[in-house]
């Protein structure tokens, strides 16, 4: 059986996330800027007393910016399996939340995608009563270079 994904948008894209990714969705919350971060982290956020990166989901994918809505959204995600990595969850802001449903990524008229690294978490594209829906892998959204300066960032903004 297909595992069941949490379908998200992002200008007029949708994607998908498998839910044992998903740790929580939450409304809006505030930010703060995190100087040195690559473009596309909105700043930190506090989740549960702990700071973490909050990832612009429009800039990850070089869309254009989008105004703020009270449809938009902040998926907290695992994004490393490895045990006792420095960074193992992160918020990202997404336009809305669409809905939960199981999405088979391995059918035969599905597509594996277009492999690049800088779209290295983007996944399989497969076709749904939405529209085309591409699986989001929050394990690849940083490299370990990326994850290391995220965690020593947010270490400077705890101190």
């Amino acid at each position: 059986m297909a595992p069941l994904s949490i379908i998200w948008k992002v200008g007029d894209l949708l994607l998908a996330t498998d839910v044992e990714s998903v740790v929580e969705v939450l409304p809006p919350v505030a930010s703060w800027p995190a100087p040195g971060v690559p473009s596309w982290i909105r700043g930190l956020f506090s989740y549960r007393g702990q700071l973490l990166p909050l990832v612009d989901a429009s800039r990850l994918l070089d869309l254009p910016a989008r105004p703020e809505r009270m449809a938009n959204r902040v998926a907290v995600l695992r994004c490393s399996p490895a045990p006792g990595a420095r960074l193992t969850v992160t918020g990202v802001w997404v336009d809305a939340v669409i809905d939960i449903s199981r999405i088979d990524f391995s059918t035969a008229d599905s597509h594996p995608g277009f492999v690049v690294d800088a779209g290295r978490y983007l996944g399989p594209v497969a076709q749904t009563r939405f529209g085309f829906v591409q699986r989001l892998q929050p394990e690849g959204l940083f490299t370990a270079e990326q994850a290391a300066v995220l965690a020593d960032r947010l270490k400077e903004a705890a101190a």
